[in-house]
């Protein structure tokens, strides 16, 4: 199995919503955010296929928000893509000039890989899922 990280195409995207459980609204949405002006998205390819995706969406004024898309290779390789995304988000921040990086989940597990990542936990925000779900807000600051 041969990894890279490239930056990720829109062709990127639309193969891993192919796998990914995501309705047609939200991926056109997605896609808006991923790509727009100041984001960064990259992608990791096995043997030259895309297997999982993350980045970081511009908020305007040094800010960020942090994505993954959790696809079934991400589940199954979590170690690999925990390493991929411990490396390259100090990286990915530093290129575009972030300073503050946000994200926020409603998955509990996620509080641990968050940690891991170096980001804190900041409070939970009532019904702001996209079902209305309790969602946690955690942060990183890059000086």
């Amino acid at each position: 199995m041969t990894l890279e990280i490239v930056e990720m195409e829109a062709e990127h995207l639309t193969k891993l919503l192919a796998v990914c459980p995501i309705d047609s609204v939200s991926r056109e949405t997605m896609a808006k955010a991923y790509f727009s002006a100041g984001s960064a998205a990259y992608c990791l390819l096995s043997d030259g296929e895309p297997v999982f995706a993350g980045g970081i969406v511009n908020l305007q004024w040094s800010r960020g928000e942090a994505w993954i898309l959790p696809t079934p290779f991400f589940k199954k390789h979590l170690k690999t893509c925990f390493q991929t995304l411990k490396r390259m988000l100090p990286e990915v921040a530093a290129r575009c000039h972030f300073r503050r990086v946000q994200a926020v989940c409603s998955v509990a597990l996620a509080e641990t890989l968050f940690a891991h990542l170096g980001f804190e936990y900041e409070g939970s925000l009532r019904y702001f899922g996209p079902s209305g779900e309790r969602c946690k807000m955690f942060s990183r600051i890059f000086l």
